[in-house]
Formats: structure tokens, C-alpha cells, sequence
């Protein structure tokens, strides 16, 4: 496939992506012209130390301030698959970097546990582990980062 028509195919899928609301981003910076292009799988989560008392925390997952996923119960040292639960891969570019939180939902103020940054300056190409602290809680989460341009 040549160099134009991979470009045509690209530029179509990120402009898709960014109608459907998967793009980390506007859908008027989709895209930095030339630049790379990253997408972001978001493979596993495991709540080492629970934020509540109960042994579960009600997690929800945001990227860049939108929510993506949940709020899910889960408990203590119990995996969690998002390959499976969040089926859905995330853009970011040289001109959109990207902000993954983790919350724990309670009734009265929520609690962010942790946030992934990441960016073309810093863009953690392949597999990665994030240790995420805060408010009493821990999480452990895997994901991925591919250079797809």
C-alpha cells in the first residue's frame, strides 16, 4: 500500500474516530500533520487497596475529562479484563495528549485514585504498568501503547 493512500486510509479512521467520539482530543486537532499517532489499549485493572471500607470500589475510568467506562463494583485483588469490558482504543497525536483517570465513585465526593498522563514527548511505546495512588486506594493498571503513524 503506498505512503499516500496509508495516509487517505489513516486520516479517514482518526476522522472517524474523533465523529464516534473516541479520539482523546477535538476532532479540529485530530490530527498534527506529519507527526505521530498513537493509540492506547487499556488491557487490565486491579484494585490492590481498596479507597472504601467494604473490600470494593465503585471504579470509573475518564479520558480527558470524558467518562469511558464505568462505574464498575470491583473488588480487592480481583483483575479486572478491559480488553473484554472496554472493548475501545484511544488516539493521541503531537497536538492531543491524553489524560486516563481513575476514580472511585462515592455518595458523597468521588476519588480520583490516579491518572496516566501520556504524550508525543512521552509516549511510553509498549506494554506498561502504572501504579496509581491516591485517597487511600491503590490500583494497578496495564495497557498498551502502539505508534500507529
Amino acid at each position: 500500500m503506498s505512503r499516500k493512500i496509508r495516509r487517505a486510509v489513516l486520516g479517514a479512521l482518526l476522522s472517524a474516530g474523533a465523529t464516534a467520539g473516541l479520539l482523546a482530543g477535538t476532532a479540529g486537532t485530530a490530527h498534527a500533520a506529519g507527526g505521530p499517532v498513537y493509540a492506547v489499549n487499556l488491557n487490565w485493572i486491579n484494585v490492590v487497596d481498596n479507597q472504601d471500607n467494604n473490600s470494593v470500589d465503585e471504579v470509573y475510568i475518564k479520558v480527558n475529562g470524558s467518562t469511558v467506562w464505568g462505574p464498575h463494583d470491583l473488588h480487592w485483588n480481583t483483575p479486572e479484563n478491559l480488553n473484554i469490558s472496554l472493548p475501545r482504543t484511544f488516539y493521541f497525536d503531537s497536538a492531543t495528549a491524553m489524560k486516563i483517570e481513575f476514580w472511585d465513585q462515592d455518595p458523597g465526593r468521588d476519588d480520583r485514585v490516579g491518572t496516566i498522563s501520556l504524550s508525543a514527548a512521552a509516549p511510553n511505546v509498549g506494554p506498561n504498568a502504572a501504579d496509581l495512588r491516591g485517597n487511600d486506594g491503590e490500583y494497578i493498571v496495564y495497557y498498551t501503547v502502539t505508534q500507529i503513524a
